[in-house]
């Protein structure tokens, strides 16, 4: 396709490892390895949203910290990253593609001249933890064309706005970062890994619970747990914590099974990175698990809040060896052939050429 220039919108300047980010970043740059010309932009302003601080001491903190840039993500040098007041006229480029994130954006996005490009809102989750459910279901009705990470999003978007159609690019996994090392055969019973996090919806609590039960059951476990925050407190000395790792795909390659505890998710990217190398998953019923994760075949799937039952599937993995080998062998096989980058990117792009004006 010919050559475009492309707008990319995030709600905020992003100063951590956010998988909604990450997938943006990861768009940016392979649109910009196409020979797109690629713009970020972070907005400080979001309709909808309070904030008592001003809008120029917000900037200029930032400009401070020098944040327009993420430090934890290799963005393209090709790709200009702009700070801006708000997701206005005067603040935005003229292109023939804008596409952000988040509902809020959807907002400010949709009241933009056409000179901005054609409207695109890439639907990552059902963003209502914070509240305002019918602005979020609203947005999904403005003129701004749906895209949905996920099938359950997709069925999502046509329940709350009926006659809207999200068009479904799903996420992926770069097979040059997460990928088999260690082979899954070698590695050692009971070594899990998970994801900790103290956002609520993350389901950690449940996670740790059911940890403790295995480890009742099988003295020998190892765990190994990483996230974005401060080592937990409390911590049993059969469980190790990685802050922000910069070898996270040695990690996984050294466990052979991955839990996530999760409540909610848009399309949980942890389990599919494990996934990649070898781990055996076991994981939440969800929809954010679902596009990858079939019970008995790439993961086994438990009911939510049930520590109890996360507990017993880690326990089969580890009584039987043969099943976990051929779980695992399952996951890292669909990751591989069923998402990939190239897919979804060109799947994007055909969107940018089809969709009509918005």
């Amino acid at each position: 396709m010919h050559k475009l220039r492309i707008n990319l919108v995030l709600p905020f300047p992003v100063t951590k490892p956010v998988g909604g980010a990450k997938v943006m970043y990861e768009y940016a740059n392979r649109l910009a390895a196409k020979g797109h010309d690629v713009c970020m932009y972070h907005s400080i302003k979001r309709p909808y949203k309070k904030s008592s601080t001003p809008v120029w001491l917000k900037q200029l903190i930032f400009a401070i910290r020098g944040v327009a840039r993420p430090a934890w993500f290799p963005l393209d040098e090709r790709i200009e990253s702009r700070i801006v007041p708000s997701i206005t006229d005067k603040h935005i480029r003229d292109a023939d593609i804008i596409m952000g994130t988040w509902w809020q954006m959807t907002y400010a996005i949709s009241a933009l001249h056409e000179r901005k490009g054609k409207k695109f809102n890439l639907i990552q989750d059902y963003e209502t933890w914070a509240g305002q459910q019918d602005k979020v279901d609203a947005s999904f009705s403005l003129p701004v064309q749906p895209l949905a990470i996920a099938r359950h999003l997709q069925d999502l978007v046509s329940r709350k706005a009926p006659g809207i159609s999200a068009i479904h690019i799903p996420n992926a996994i770069d097979e040059k970062s997460f990928f088999l090392e260690t082979p899954i055969e070698s590695r050692s019973r009971g070594s899990i890994i998970m994801l900790y996090s103290e956002e609520p919806r993350k389901g950690t609590t449940y996670g740790l619970e059911a940890l403790r039960m295995v480890h009742e059951q099988f003295p020998g476990l190892a765990v190994t747990l990483f996230g974005v925050y401060p080592p937990p407190s409390g911590l049993p000395a059969y469980a190790n914590y990685f802050q922000r790792p910069g070898n996270l795909r040695s990690l996984y390659n050294a466990s052979s099974i991955f839990i996530s505890p999760s409540l909610g998710e848009g399309w949980a990217l942890p389990p599919a990175e494990a996934m990649a190398c070898g781990c055996a998953v076991v994981c939440t019923n969800i929809g954010g698990h679902l596009d990858y994760a079939i019970d008995h075949t790439s993961a086994l799937l438990c009911e939510t809040e049930n520590p109890r039952q996360l507990a017993d599937k880690i326990l089969q993995l580890i009584r039987d060896d043969t099943y976990r080998q051929r779980i695992a062998n399952g996951g890292q096989s669909l990751i591989r052939t069923e998402f990939s980058w190239d897919r979804s990117v060109e799947k994007l792009e055909a969107c940018f050429s089809k969709s009509p004006e918005k």
